[in-house]
């Protein structure tokens, strides 16, 4: 079984693995984060230098004894952040420019592919004709790998905006998540 099969069914068994399990507490983690970000940035005003770390340690621990208490509430916050982020028209972007990578990617494998055999098959030829056979095989070795290197460049060039769209992304997480 070739290796991208193999990984293509690990990670649908994963995807299926993921989805039966309960997000609850996930969900609650994530609201633990988002109360204490929010009480952290509503005390900025209220909080001197010297008093940071203290202070920052004494709202971590209010939040946390209110996570104990609030489970439910901070699990429906957390899940409430999670769909708005999926929401966003960057994560959007982000998951068109992935699967036009992961797109060009396969088809710069299948190009590779392609030309290998066309240019074995051109070696084969050579061996039994001569030297006008072997200036055939070099002019279509060349045409194959000036092919090759612009699906490659393509990919290499896909691969760079989904690592662009990826920082854009995460910036525009960050930015819509702290409201």
């Amino acid at each position: 079984m070739p290796l991208t099969s193999v990984l293509d069914k690990t990670r649908t068994d994963l995807e299926r693995a993921l989805s039966d399990l309960d997000k609850t507490p996930l969900y609650a983690v994530v609201g633990v984060g988002d109360l204490a970000v929010a009480k952290l940035r509503n005390a900025r005003g209220e909080i001197d230098v010297q008093s940071v770390p203290g202070r920052a340690q004494g709202l971590l621990g209010d939040a946390i004894v209110s996570a104990f208490s609030a489970y439910g509430d901070l699990a429906g916050r957390g899940k409430s952040l999670v769909t708005r982020v999926r929401r966003q028209q960057a994560t959007s972007d982000l998951q068109e420019q992935a699967t036009s990578t992961v797109a060009r990617a396969k088809a710069t494998k299948t190009t590779l592919k392609k030309q290998a055999g066309a240019t074995k098959q051109s070696a084969a030829a050579t061996a039994s004709t001569a030297r006008k056979s072997a200036a055939a095989t070099t002019s279509t070795a060349k045409k194959s790998a000036g092919r090759a290197k612009s699906s490659a460049k393509a990919t290499t060039t896909s691969a760079k905006k989904t690592v662009s769209a990826t920082k854009k992304a995460t910036s525009a997480t960050a930015n819509k998540t702290g409201r």
